[in-house]
């Protein structure tokens, strides 16, 4: 008997579905439900929305209390999700960030002003990268394509959100695991290692995992195509995606932080 695990996420209806498996589609995504537990998670269509906001106030001339209230937003969004560690580990990281600018921003000389510019964008950008790996961490593939697919965007489009989704928390992995084969082989991956011998650290770190993900990438493409990727059918998954209340408070909390920073911008918020 088939296992429901061992059924693609995204495949042609005419090589999977028939009208009668209907129903079958309906209690595997139940059957799915229960497997991934109890940790909730944004509608795939509410995370993409909220993404194009962040950009938005990341790349508006704004009030660094807009960005704060954006990285706090997202924070929450992710102790929702239940991902309490993760909030707290992104939480530090922008502190320091933030601190970093301010105290470019205190004492201007020469030294600092070349760093300047670039802490800024990252200050602000900071959001985007900390609400789309909540989402990646979140979000299954097949979730997401089912959404790409009732927003109606092109095939292509989506087979390349869906390999990026896939691909970034791979190539982490892989970063990982070819840092650990350093250390057992009695060349950790440190700050001193790195500035005692710095060609030798990037050789030994960058060469196994650029011919890793050379091979990850061939076999995300033959997994694409051995589930019918390229097949002109008309295509149906088993996961449905619906709106909640959270959805609906998250999107309307994110689009209020936006709107603060359109005020701000037309001089109605000084």
């Amino acid at each position: 008997m088939a296992n429901f695990k061992d059924i693609p996420d995204f495949a042609p209806s005419a090589t999977l579905w028939s009208a009668a498996g209907a129903p079958a589609a309906s209690a595997c995504a139940a059957a799915s439900a229960r497997r991934a537990g109890a940790r909730r998670r944004l509608d795939p269509r509410t995370s993409l929305a909220v993404l194009l906001m962040l950009n938005l106030i990341a790349f508006a001339p704004t009030k660094p209390w807009t960005e704060v209230a954006a990285v706090a937003l997202c924070a929450v969004t992710m102790i929702w999700c239940g991902r309490a560690s993760a909030a707290l580990r992104w939480l530090a990281a922008y502190a320091a960030v933030f601190g970093a600018s301010m105290a470019v921003a205190a004492f201007p000389n020469e030294v600092t002003a070349s760093f300047a510019a670039m802490i800024v964008v990252f200050r602000r950008v900071f959001c985007v990268g900390m609400f789309a790996s909540n989402m990646i961490a979140t979000t299954r593939v097949g979730e997401m394509a089912s959404a790409l697919q009732r927003a109606h965007v092109p095939r292509g489009g989506v087979v390349a959100l869906c390999v990026a989704l896939r691909f970034f928390p791979t190539m982490g992995k892989e970063f990982s695991s070819v840092a650990e084969a350093m250390k057992v082989r009695g060349m950790a991956l440190s700050p001193a290692t790195v500035l005692r011998h710095p060609a030798l650290t990037a050789e030994n770190l960058m060469v196994p995992v650029m011919s890793r993900l050379a091979i990850v990438a061939d076999e995300l493409s033959n997994a694409a195509i051995v589930r019918g990727i390229d097949s002109a059918a008309e295509r149906t998954s088993y996961y449905e995606l619906r709106f909640g209340t959270a959805d609906a408070l998250f999107a309307a909390l994110f689009a209020a932080v936006v709107a603060c920073v359109a005020l701000i911008k037309l001089g109605v918020i000084a």
